[in-house]
Parts: C-alpha cells; structure tokens; sequence
C-alpha cells in the first residue's frame, strides 16, 4: 500500500507542477504572442469546458465509487458496472456537447467573452468554435476513458492512471502553448489542442483497456436498468458540484459587486496559495481513496484507524505547521509575487489559511460519504455551504471588507466540518464501526493551535519567528499524544518503521565515514 500510495502521490504532485508551469509560467508566452483580448478569450474556453462537463464529471466519480465497492477479483461484476456505464457516459457527454451548440447558435454564449462589440467579430467567432471543438474532444475522450480511469483505482492501480493523467495534463498545457509559440490565434490553438488530446486519451484508453482484460475485465451487454440507475444518483452529485462552483465563482462576483473590482483582484490573488494547498491536499487523500474504501468494505476497523491516523498525521500535523510558516513569510513572498502591485492583508489572508485547515481535517468523513456515494448528504451539505456562504456576504453588505468575508468563509467551514464529521460517524455506527474519536480531538487540538499562530502573526508580524516557534513546540507535543492514542499494534508499526530508517542513516554514516 505505502508503494502505491507513494507513486500516486508523487504523480500528484507532478500535476500540481504542471498546473503551476500553465497558470504561471506560460503567461509571458501567451502576452507576447496573442493580445490581451486573445489570451483572455482563451481563458475562458478552458474555464467553460471545465463547467460543460460537470455532470460527466459527477457520474464518472458514482460509476468509479460503485466499483470500488465490488469485491476484489470479481471481474464479471466490474464488468457489468463498465459495461452499463458506457452508453450513458458517452450519451450524457454528447447531450452536454448539443445544449453548448444550442445556447452558441441563440448567442447565449457571446456573454461568456464580453459583449460583442467589445471584441472584434473574427475573435468572436474564433472563441466560439474553439470553446465547441473543445468540447467535443473532450467528449470523445473522456467519456471512455474516464470511466477506464476511475476501473484502474478499482483494480489497484490508482497511480497508473494517475501518472497517465499528469500525460494529458502536460499535453495538454504544451500542444497549445507550441501552436502560439508556432503563431497559431485562438482557433488554430484549439486545434492543436483538440487533436493532442484526442491522441493522448486513445492511448491512455488503449493501455487501460488492456490492465481490464488481464484482470478478467470484459464488456458485456449493457444492464440498461444499472446504468440508468447510476446515471440517475449522479444528478445529485452533479448538482453538488454546482453548488461548489457557484460557492467559488460566485463568491468572486459578489465580492467585486460589494467591494469592487480591486478588492475582488485582491482576494482572488489572496486565496491562489490556498487553492494550490488544496490541490496538495488531493495529493494525499486521492491516492489513498481505494485503499479506505477496501477496508470499509471488509469492515477492518483497525486498517480504518491507522488510514484516520495517516490521513490526520499529513493534512493536519505536517500541513498546519506549514501553513504557519508560510504565514511569516508570506509577506515577503507576496510582494515579490505581485512586484508590489498589490498590499499583502495579514488577516485576510490567515483567515483563508484557517479555512483551509478546516476543510483539511474533514477529509477523511468526506471521504467515506463521497466513497459509499451517500448523495443526498453530499448535497445537502454542499447546499448548505453555496447558501450559507452567500447569505453571510451579503448580510455583512461590505462591512469589515475582505477580513468580513474571509469571516464568514471560517464560519461555514466549521461547521460543514461539523456537520461531515457527524454524518460520517453516524454512517459507521451503523456499520458497526467506530469513529476515532480520540485521535480527532487531538487532530482538532492541532488545528486550534495553528490557527491561533496564524492569526497572531496577522496580527503581530514582528512576532513571527516566536509565534512559529511555539507553534511547532506545542505541534510537537500533541503529535506525541496523538501517537500515544494509536492502537498498541500501530505504534509498534511506527517504531519499527522509525527504526529501520534510523539503522539506514546511521550505515549510511559509517559508510561515509
């Protein structure tokens, strides 16, 4: 487990790279080659297929977890659910694909881009055809292979198919950027675009669909009736992505409505460190996902505390101290970021980072209402954090500026947390097994001290490096009593895992010596 989960991570982390080399270091070659309007009308291409395909998205994620409940070596039934998904997938994408054309030829698309006498008619049109070529390349390859993605993690294999993400997403970033480089405008870029992921995804398909038949992985005639069943649960994860996206996007228009355009820049760039810890958060959990829901399905209450403890000894004892430090320097960082152009708001900022921390400690619970495709809960949950977002911002009217709305994003989060964490418990107990309820308190603990470092460096920046400090002092202690609450056999674990790596370093000595 520890291999795959290693390989998985580390493929993570490549991707989280790769998105920091296209969100980052390609944007000097898009402005030197294509105009604003060009590169801003790019933008948005990639940004809409993104929310186009939220609902393929959703029933991959409830076909993928299906299978992860299907018993290991039991091809024939992996088959069937594959077998059933298939022809709703590939319908699904193309009803996503012919809603995009509808609302482009009533020119309900041209608001996307800004209106159309602020762009000139050629680059409309180019934007237009290039957010549907893409589209559909995205439909023809993913509706296959994001099904054959999700039956890898099923079968073992989690960071086979991840790494084989980390290849279409470096694809992905480097066909275009070659086409402008080259001189290509928007349409030709999307071009390249379309046909390097095309390629890509065939041969991505080709290998998975060979690991399925040497794991005795067949497709059958499709079970119309499962399918449709699948399909249909979906919607609801569907809409909880929706509910998702218009916490983020539509937080981001609220804020400029209420505090302007400058503030909406600022907290845009504000939260860009959270997001990319985010994505270092998925890092950990993602890799782990079919290895928990294994041992959820075999009822392994020890295997399910050791991957708690895991889980928490990442996310919150090494992710909490890290984000203090980076609360120190943060600062520094920020202002050679944005070569001054923007000021740096401490509290604002360690109020994102709290945020953060929350959503950290509650991976785990999500994780299992997210793995035995508990719907309803996900989407009454995530519901409750769009609205309860938004009802918060607006009530403050402005007030308190971006330290209120950053406020309010603590607030929800806690108690979302709150509230998985109790659903989570509540669905074990049913299962006959037990939340760790000792190790979570001692997690939590952990996460009130970073937060109470976070918040007074905002408040005092002099007192970083003793604020860092204490942190890490107190870390240290409830790091030793959260190893101290591990089962007998866990601790033994660790300390042998301790022990054979410090009888490593020091034959590595000797060796040196």
């Amino acid at each position: 487990m520890a291999r795959r989960v290693l390989s998985g991570s580390l493929a993570s982390w490549t991707r989280i790279g790769l998105t920091v080399l296209v969100q980052i270091g390609l944007v000097p070659l898009y402005l030197s080659h294509w105009s604003l309007a060009q590169y801003g009308c790019w933008l948005v291409v990639l940004a809409a297929t993104a929310f186009v395909n939220v609902l393929s998205l959703a029933h991959h994620n409830v076909v993928g977890n299906r299978m992860l409940q299907v018993p290991r070596g039991d091809g024939a039934g992996l088959g069937r659910l594959l077998s059933a998904a298939l022809p709703y997938s590939l319908g699904l994408g193309l009803l996503e694909l012919l809603v995009l054309a509808g609302l482009g030829a009533l020119g309900a698309l041209a608001a996307l881009f800004t209106a159309p006498e602020a762009l000139p008619p050629g680059l409309m049109n180019e934007a237009l055809a290039s957010l549907l070529l893409v589209s559909g390349a995205i439909w023809l390859g993913v509706s296959t292979s994001g099904l054959y993605g999700r039956l890898a993690s099923a079968l073992g294999h989690f960071a086979r198919g991840a790494w084989w993400g980390v290849a279409v997403q470096a694809v992905g970033g480097l066909a275009p950027a070659t086409a402008v480089l080259l001189g290509a405008g928007v349409w030709r870029t999307a071009c390249a675009l379309a046909g390097a992921h095309l390629a890509i995804n065939l041969l991505y398909q080709a290998d998975l669909w060979r690991l399925a038949r040497r794991h005795g992985v067949h497709l059958q005639a499709p079970d119309w009736a499962l399918g449709w069943r699948n399909l249909r649960a979906s919607t609801l994860l569907g809409l909880s992505y929706a509910c998702g996206l218009l916490r983020q996007q539509g937080l981001r228009v609220l804020v400029g409505g209420l505090l302007g355009v400058g503030a909406a820049v600022a907290f845009t760039t504000l939260r860009t460190a959270s997001n990319l810890s985010l994505q270092g958060i998925a890092t950990v959990t993602d890799p782990v996902f079919p290895e928990f829901m294994g041992f959820l399905r075999e009822r392994q209450q020890a295997a399910i505390v050791g991957t708690f403890a895991f889980l928490w000894l990442t996310l919150v004892f090494l992710l909490g101290p890290a984000l203090v430090v980076l609360q120190a320097l943060a600062p520094t960082l920020f202002a050679w970021w944005t070569h001054g152009k923007l000021a740096f708001d401490a509290p604002v900022f360690a109020g994102f980072s709290i945020a953060l921390l929350l959503f950290a400690i509650a991976r785990p619970a999500d994780a299992i209402l997210l793995g035995q495709n508990r719907l309803r809960t996900q989407l009454a949950l995530a519901a409750f954090a769009a609205l309860a977002t938004v009802l918060g911002v607006l009530a403050l009217d402005g007030r308190l500026g971006l330290l209120g709305i950053a406020g309010v994003l603590v607030a929800v989060e806690l108690a979302v947390m709150a509230l998985t964490v109790s659903r989570a418990a509540a669905w074990l107990g049913t299962q006959g097994l037990a939340w760790p309820s000792a190790l979570f308190r001692v997690a939590f603990a952990q996460a009130l001290v970073c937060a109470a470092g976070m918040a007074w460096i905002a408040a005092h920046p002099g007192d970083g490096a003793a604020a860092v400090s204490a942190s890490m002092a107190v870390s240290a202690l409830l790091f030793a009593g959260f190893v101290m609450q591990l089962p007998p056999a866990h601790r033994a674990w660790l300390a042998q895992r301790l022990g054979r790596l410090s009888a490593r370093l020091r034959g590595q000595d000797r060796g040196t010596a």
